[in-house]
C-alpha cells in the first residue's frame, strides 16, 4: 500500500513539473485604465512646445501649461506634470517660443519631415491651415482609442471645439477642466467701469438686467447717461471698442452670426437673414447716428488702444476679448478696481434672455503632430490625456465656477454672465476662412455704406466662404456631433 501511494504522489509531483515548464501567454503589463501603470515608455522623452497669441501690448511670460510661474495653479499643473512621468516613466519636456518665431518653425519643420515635437499647446489660428496640410493627428481618426473627444467637460463643448474642425476630424482640443485657460479664449462680453458709471450718472447694469430691461434702447440710454462733457471736451465716452467686436456682438445679440441663426449651426449665412438688417442700423445708431457723441471713434480701428483708454477710464462700457479682462494678459483686472462683465443687451427679435458671444480662435490649444512623422504620437496622447485631468480642488464644473467667481469677478453674477456669454459662442472662422470672411460686419461698423449694399457686395465672397472652408468645418459637425441640429 505505501508503495502504491509513493507512486501516485511521484505522478502528481511529475505532472506538476511538467504543467510549470509550458510556455506562459505574455501578459502586456502597461494597463492605461487601471490605476497604477507597472510600466511605462521607458524612460521616453516627450517634448511640448508651448506659444500663445497675447493680441495686445503684453508680453508672454514664462509659464507652465499658460499658469504664470509662482501662481498656485501653476504649482498644480508642474506637480501634475511630475505625477504623469512618474506613472508613465518618461519625461515631459516644455519648451516656449514667442508667438513670432513659434508659426513658421512649426509648420516648416513638419513639411520638413521632422516632427517638432510631441504635442503642442498654441493658440488655434493655425489649426486649420495645418489641418488642411496634413500636418496634425486627427482626434478622432488616429487618436481615438485614447482620447475621448466627446468628454465635453474634459475637452471643450462643440461650440467652442469648431475651430479646430476640418472635414470628419478635429485637430485639437481644449483645456476645458482647467480653470482660467478655456475662460480667457473667448469674445467679446461687454466689461463696464461700475465706479466710473456710478461717478457719471449712470445705472447699474446688473440691476437693469435682472429687471428684465438690458436691451438696446436702454443700453442707448446708459451711453447718453455716462458721456460726460466739460465745455467743448468729452472727459468720459460711454463706449469705447473696436468696432468689428461692438457690431459683431449687436449682431448676435439679435440672434446673427457669420454660420449662426438664432443660435443654431448653420450652413447658410446669417447675415441675410432679416434681423441682420436691424442689428447693422443698431450699430450705425451708436457710431455714426445721433449717439455718435458718446462713442469713441479715436480708438475704434485698434484693439490695443481700446484697452489703453478703457483702463485709463476714459470710457464706462467696452467690449473686449477676455483675455484682456483677466488672466496672463488681463489688463483690465490690473487697472480698473471695481469692473463688470455683463451680457450684450438684446435686440428687440430675440427672446429677453437670448445671449451669444463670439471667438476668433482658442488661446490655449492642445494639438498632436500627425503620426506620419510623430513616432511618439499615441504616447504624447496617453500622456496629455492624464495631464488634462482636472486638478486637485477644480474636480467639477462647479468648483471651477467658485474659483472664477471669488479670483476674477467682484459679483457672482458677473461670473454667472461671463460663462453664459461662453457656453453660447460662435466661431467667426477670421482665422480659417481669411480676414475677408469680417468684411460684412466689420464693414457695419466702419463705413456708413447701407447694410443691404454691403450684404450684396460681398456675396459671392460669402458663397466661396461656404462652399470651402466655413463649408468645410460645419461639415464635421455630421461625423463628430451628429446630435446637434444644423440648419441647411
Amino acid at each position: 500500500m505505501k508503495k502504491f501511494l509513493a507512486l501516485i504522489l511521484a505522478g502528481i509531483m511529475l505532472v506538476t513539473l511538467l504543467s510549470c515548464s509550458q510556455p506562459q501567454e505574455e501578459v502586456f503589463d502597461m494597463d492605461f485604465s487601471g490605476e497604477e501603470v507597472k510600466a511605462g515608455f521607458d524612460g521616453l522623452e516627450l517634448k511640448v512646445l508651448s506659444s500663445f497669441y497675447s493680441g495686445n501690448n503684453n508680453t508672454d511670460s514664462e509659464n507652465i501649461l499658460g499658469y504664470p510661474i509662482g501662481t498656485g495653479l501653476s504649482d498644480l499643473a508642474s506637480e501634475r506634470i511630475k505625477e504623469v512621468e512618474a506613472k508613465y516613466d518618461c519625461s515631459v519636456n516644455l519648451e516656449y517660443k514667442n508667438w513670432s518665431d513659434f508659426t513658421g518653425s512649426f509648420a516648416g519643420g513638419i513639411a520638413g519631415g521632422k516632427s517638432p515635437c510631441d504635442f503642442c499647446f498654441v493658440t488655434s489660428f493655425d489649426i486649420y491651415s495645418w489641418a488642411k496640410a496634413g500636418y496634425l493627428a486627427g482626434i478622432k481618426n488616429e487618436l481615438g482609442d485614447i482620447i475621448d473627444y466627446t468628454d465635453s467637460d474634459k475637452w471643450g463643448a462643440p461650440n467652442l471645439l469648431e475651430c479646430v474642425f476640418y472635414k470628419d476630424d478635429l485637430y485639437g482640443l481644449l483645456p476645458a477642466a482647467w480653470p482660467d485657460l478655456i475662460y480667457s479664449s473667448f469674445g467679446y462680453p461687454l466689461v463696464a467701469n461700475m465706479d466710473l458709471i456710478a461717478a457719471s450718472g449712470g445705472d447699474d447694469p446688473r440691476e437693469l438686467y435682472e429687471q428684465g430691461v438690458w436691451n438696446w434702447a436702454t443700453f442707448n440710454e446708459q451711453l447718453e447717461k455716462c458721456t460726460v462733457i466739460e465745455g467743448s471736451e468729452t472727459t468720459v465716452y460711454g463706449l469705447t471698442s473696436h468696432s468689428p467686436y461692438f457690431a459683431e456682438m449687436i449682431l448676435g445679440s439679435n440672434g446673427i452670426a457669420l454660420a449662426r441663426i438664432d443660435g443654431k449651426v448653420s450652413l447658410k449665412c446669417g447675415f441675410y437673414e432679416p434681423e441682420f438688417l436691424a442689428a447693422a442700423e443698431e450699430v450705425r445708431h451708436v457710431i455714426y447716428g445721433p449717439l455718435a457723441y458718446t462713442f469713441d471713434k479715436i480708438s475704434e480701428s485698434d484693439p490695443n488702444v481700446v484697452v489703453d483708454k478703457f483702463c485709463a477710464e476714459e470710457a464706462c462700457y467696452s467690449f473686449f476679448p477676455t483675455k484682456f479682462v483677466f488672466g496672463v494678459w488681463g489688463s483690465v483686472a490690473q487697472a480698473i478696481d471695481n469692473y463688470a462683465v455683463l451680457r450684450t443687451p438684446v435686440g428687440p427679435d430675440v427672446d429677453p434672455d437670448h445671449v451669444m458671444g463670439i471667438f476668433d480662435g482658442m488661446t490655449y490649444t492642445i494639438a498632436f503632430p500627425t503620426s506620419v512623422i510623430n513616432h511618439n504620437a499615441e504616447a504624447a496622447a496617453y500622456v496629455a490625456n492624464e495631464i488634462f485631468e482636472p486638478l486637485p480642488g477644480y474636480e467639477t464644473f462647479e468648483d471651477v465656477k467658485t474659483y472664477m467667481a471669488h479670483n476674477n469677478f467682484f459679483d457672482k453674477r458677473d461670473a454667472e454672465a461671463f460663462l453664459d456669454v461662453l457656453a453660447n459662442c460662435a466661431y467667426n472662422h477670421f482665422y480659417s476662412a481669411g480676414g475677408a470672411v469680417r468684411n460684412i460686419s466689420a464693414n457695419v461698423g466702419r463705413t456708413e455704406t447701407p447694410a443691404s449694399e454691403l450684404l450684396e457686395t460681398h456675396e459671392n465672397e460669402v458663397n466661396d466662404f461656404f462652399a470651402n472652408a466655413v463649408g468645410d468645418m460645419l461639415q464635421a459637425y455630421k461625423v463628430l456631433f451628429p446630435e446637434i441640429e444644423i440648419v441647411e
